[in-house]
């Protein structure tokens, strides 16, 4: 991976990266040769082997994101934390992205000047949702989702779900706030966005089948931009806009 840079973003721009980690299972040794001491420390820290190449996979990627951007090559770029524990970059204070991996995939968000959140979760129709209803919806969002027909409720609870997350990820948060505290008024149009191909927040999108997804920027609304990682043909990755 060269350090030429490859996107430019814009101020009215949220990239959106969606990557397969079973695809690059076979990067692995490259992905763990250009993390910093202490991913390597976090990749060994997992019990499980699988946790460790997802991990290792997932900033692999990131870096290689980063290093498109940044015009740097991706050993070279530091990631620091923030006082919750949110990834940011150490140099480049304009340049915001967010992480998140659920089973064998991962979604990336990059913008510019606002802070960006985005979550992803495989829907499993087997948990009882009711019971993590009860620890993540408000009073009203509670009423309001028990009211559905049962054959929507499923779809809806993770609708919520990433949506709240993005929005704690973008604060910085994450799953340290009470996420009862946050109460959104989910409309129909949600699931779609609008018709002007902007961002509303949160928006929630579909890009992986069996998945859910949701991206929140700070107080900006950003035209989204979507991009399929490819290692094997990075440079000229595939792209789909909406």
């Amino acid at each position: 991976m060269g350090s030429q840079k490859f996107l430019e973003l814009n101020a009215n721009e949220v990239h959106i990266w969606s990557a397969s980690l079973l695809e690059d299972k076979n990067n692995t040794d490259y992905f763990y040769s250009i993390l910093s001491e202490d991913e390597r420390e976090r990749a060994g820290s997992f019990r499980f082997s699988r946790d460790q190449w997802r991990f290792t996979t997932t900033r692999g990627i990131l870096r290689c994101l980063l290093s498109n951007y940044l015009g740097k090559m991706p050993e070279s770029i530091e990631i620091m934390y923030g006082l919750w524990g949110k990834p940011c970059l150490s140099e480049d204070k304009s340049l915001h992205f967010n992480v998140s991996h659920s089973g064998d995939y991962a979604l990336y968000a990059v913008t510019l000047n606002n802070e960006v959140g985005i979550d992803l979760e495989y829907i499993n129709k087997s948990l009882e949702l009711e019971d993590m209803a009860l620890c993540i919806f408000s009073p009203k969002e509670l009423s309001d989702w028990k009211n559905l027909d049962p054959e929507e409720r499923v779809n809806s609870f993770y609708i919520r779900w990433v949506s709240k997350e993005a929005l704690l990820k973008a604060s910085g948060k994450g799953w340290l706030e009470d996420k009862k505290e946050f109460t959104f008024n989910f409309k129909n149009d949600l699931r779609k966005g609008n018709l002007n191909n902007e961002v509303t927040n949160p928006y929630c999108f579909e890009c992986i089948p069996g998945y859910a997804s949701a991206v929140f920027v700070d107080g900006a609304t950003l035209h989204p931009l979507y991009y399929v990682w490819d290692q094997r043909n990075f440079d000229s990755g595939r792209r789909e806009e909406k």
